[in-house]
């Protein structure tokens, strides 16, 4: 292996990553985590420490205080042998309630029905209820107080829990708007997946990874501002419709405007019929 090749857990690399973006001013709100990077208490407090905000997936079995509790080093106990204890520990207090327990003992006005975001089909609504908590840190510690966030999809009944170091002062709509963001970053990889072959690469060093992610990567760039400016004359342009636009032309050595127009149409009809349908089988 060579010198320069160090083992790095992946919550190391995703902080090279935010320390890359913030260090190239990429602007960004906020950082969108699933429960393997959120359930970290390092990463989280690495974001928090830097003045930035994140919304972070959690497993259902995390633990949390409502009230703080008291942690020192505890006295030694009266004849036991060995050591004085030098670590610090929780010595007053309850132990923390998990996440999903929670939820349980929450009453009914402490949910409210917010919207998520659009989706193709409909608009995305779900039960949510925010509360402060103390959540229990990976060395057993209580952490600084910070948002946790239950979601309950009404019709599915999935269950999804979340942290964010979001103010105090932060409304449940904003909230609720961080917490359904990051379906965009996942369907980006889909779209990068399933139109300009992102996963679709056959290398054998990291130069050729690179190249390929690299190219990729600018196609679907190149897609999306496509996409957007000819979105300003056909809403429901997509980058999906761009990419067949593309595979009708290029093979061709004319293609006039009328022909265009005629396959944008005709796309955005079934859409808009498969759509319906969708809205009359929900009713």
């Amino acid at each position: 292996m060579p010198w320069y090749v160090r083992f790095k857990k992946k919550t190391e690399l995703a902080w090279e990553m935010i320390s890359h973006a913030k260090k190239k001013k990429i602007p960004f709100a906020w950082i969108g985590m699933d429960s393997l990077y959120g359930r970290n208490s390092w990463l989280r407090n690495k974001i928090d420490a830097q003045g930035l905000i994140y919304i972070a997936d959690i497993p259902n079995n995390l633990g949390v205080w409502l009230q703080k509790p008291k942690t020192g080093v505890p006295p030694r106990k009266k004849d036991v042998r060995g050591r004085s204890p030098t670590r610090e520990k929780v010595i007053e207090g309850t132990e923390p309630t998990k996440v999903r327990d929670l939820k349980n003992q929450l009453g009914g006005e402490e949910w409210h029905h917010v919207f998520i975001r659009d989706t193709e089909r409909r608009e995305l609504w779900a039960d949510m209820a925010c509360l402060r908590v103390f959540p229990s840190e990976d060395t057993g510690l209580p952490g600084d107080e910070c948002w946790l966030i239950i979601r309950k999809d009404p019709k599915s009944k999935e269950i999804k829990y979340q942290l964010s170091n979001a103010s105090p002062d932060t409304s449940i709509d904003r909230l609720a708007q961080m917490s359904g963001s990051r379906y965009w970053i996942e369907r980006t990889f889909e779209d990068g997946k399933g139109i300009t072959g992102l996963a679709d690469y056959q290398v054998r060093n990291w130069t050729g990874w690179h190249h390929h992610i690299t190219m990729t990567l600018l196609a679907m760039l190149y897609l999306m501002v496509l996409s957007i400016d000819l979105g300003k004359k056909a809403d429901f342009l997509t980058v999906q419709d761009v990419k067949e636009i593309f595979e009708v032309i290029m093979p061709k050595r004319k293609v006039t405007s009328e022909e265009l127009v005629q396959l944008i149409l005709e796309k955005h009809k079934r859409r808009l019929s498969a759509r319906l349908s969708h809205h009359r089988r929900n009713k």
